[in-house]
């Protein structure tokens, strides 16, 4: 009994969604149809095509070898749908369109559990039910927990104003320290949360072990980026306007929540490698974490970043990289090789080219502008492309980050290209057809 409850806990929102994808067409095909055309209600035309459906399906499963007991719960379930159906709907006329989205959980269930074309993704369902069990329940909570505080502060609004006008603290320190907490809260601590316990969790069921010299830090680093995806689409759900009725944000909720079954299939297969190097990662952490200061840098002081790159990066580069063999330890010297000389004379060039370009490409763009009496310099090929990506937000901090990388994108093409011309044009009057400069 306890795993068929972690089954449909795990399953609900994902059958949810594909329920209410097979039932759009036909919803959308009756509806082409005037009402004083049909000679029933639309809604038992709907209900017997729904049944024509899963009595069809029942029909092929009676040709599949399989459990016979299987069948029996198939029929019965199918038995008592009907019944049910036609109790409520003499009873409670408006959960019946409820009931026949849930109806066609039955077949779907079946298709799961026995045709052959989608064992794998019964694999995938039975090694992450567990976690999707997770998700759905932190989820569920999240969601939860907005509406209580929803109707906490709706109830007790003039009691909440009351005690802050008591502890005589300003407004304008109180909303940034609110501000800057519901963030931190929101973005950080419930995604990181949510994505370990998912790791944790599929890890235990599925008695993977952290192998000596082995991380999974990057298993971690994409549930908990896909923690604050899902986090922004309930966040945006649940923050709109009062307009919207509370069954409409809950169902839409829901339907968010079988996301997560697309989502985790982005996790799950780092961890069943069982972890990745450690040194490895960490050069890639730190790679990154360079790379990321590097932009930051870029977007703050372009100009002066640039112009100290491109005078000494491409010097120092021999000395950094060429010149590496000089901390092996002793009796484990290395000398460069052909490969190596190759290789640092192409890092030279590129380096070169890539900030060469992005200097001409920035000074072209740049111009003075008066602002308030002031005289200002303003990359008009930068706020180009901001105004591209987002027009509203010009001075946003990432959107500047963003463009600097575009930018620096567009500089390694162009320094590719004139790199190779370059290398081309030197070959060709220097050693193809050179009698004295090479032996």
């Amino acid at each position: 009994m306890k795993k068929i409850l972690s089954y449909f806990i795990a399953l609900a929102p994902i059958l949810l969604l594909i329920s209410l994808l097979l039932l759009a067409p036909i919803v959308f095909l009756i509806s082409l149809v005037p009402n004083n055309y049909l000679p029933i209600s639309p809604i038992w035309i709907i209900e017997g095509l729904i049944g024509i459906l899963i009595l069809g399906y029942g029909i092929r499963l009676n040709r599949f070898p399989i459990n016979l007991k299987a069948k029996i719960v198939y029929w019965a379930v199918f038995i008592l749908l009907i019944i049910v159906t036609g109790t409520l709907f003499l009873c409670f006329k408006n959960l019946l369109i409820i009931l026949v989205v849930h109806q066609l959980f039955l077949p779907i269930i079946y298709i799961l559990l026995f045709e052959s074309k989608f064992k794998g993704l019964k694999k995938y369902i039975q090694k992450s039910r567990g976690t999707f069990c997770v998700f759905n329940l932190f989820d569920s909570s999240f969601i939860g927990l907005y509406f209580l505080l929803k109707f906490i502060v709706q109830t007790w609004e003039k009691n909440i104003e009351s005690f802050l006008n008591k502890l005589n603290v300003p407004q304008d320190v109180v909303e940034p320290i609110v501000t800057v907490l519901l963030l931190i809260t929101l973005f950080i601590f419930i995604p990181f949360s949510r994505g370990y316990l998912a790791v944790k969790k599929y890890k235990k069921q599925n008695n993977i072990f952290t192998p000596s010299g082995k991380i999974f830090w990057n298993s971690n680093l994409k549930a908990f980026l896909t923690s604050i995806l899902s986090i922004c689409l309930y966040s945006s759900t649940l923050l709109q306007s009062d307009t919207s009725k509370f069954i409409t944000k809950l169902v839409v909720c829901l339907i968010l929540m079988s996301f997560t079954v697309f989502l985790w299939a982005y996790v799950f297969e780092d961890i069943d490698r069982g972890g990745e190097d450690k040194e490895v990662v960490k050069s890639n952490w730190l790679l990154w974490g360079l790379l990321l200061t590097f932009l930051v840098l870029l977007d703050q002081i372009e100009s002066d970043l640039i112009g100290i790159l491109t005078w000494f990066l491409p010097m120092l580069l021999p000395y950094f990289i060429g010149e590496v063999n000089s901390i092996i330890p002793e009796g484990d010297s290395k000398s460069p090789t052909p490969a190596m000389k190759k290789h640092l004379y192409w890092l030279q060039i590129m380096s070169f080219n890539t900030l060469f370009v992005f200097n001409i490409i920035s000074a072209i763009s740049t111009k003075q502008l008066i602002n308030n009496s002031q005289m200002e310099q303003v990359n008009t090929f930068k706020v180009f492309l901001i105004s591209l990506i987002d027009k509203k937000s010009s001075s946003n901090f990432m959107l500047g980050i963003l463009v600097s990388l575009i930018m620096l994108l567009i500089s390694l093409a162009i320094a590719y290209g004139l790199s190779k011309l370059m290398i081309y044009l030197i070959r060709r009057f220097y050693i193809e057809t050179s009698n004295r400069y090479f032996n």
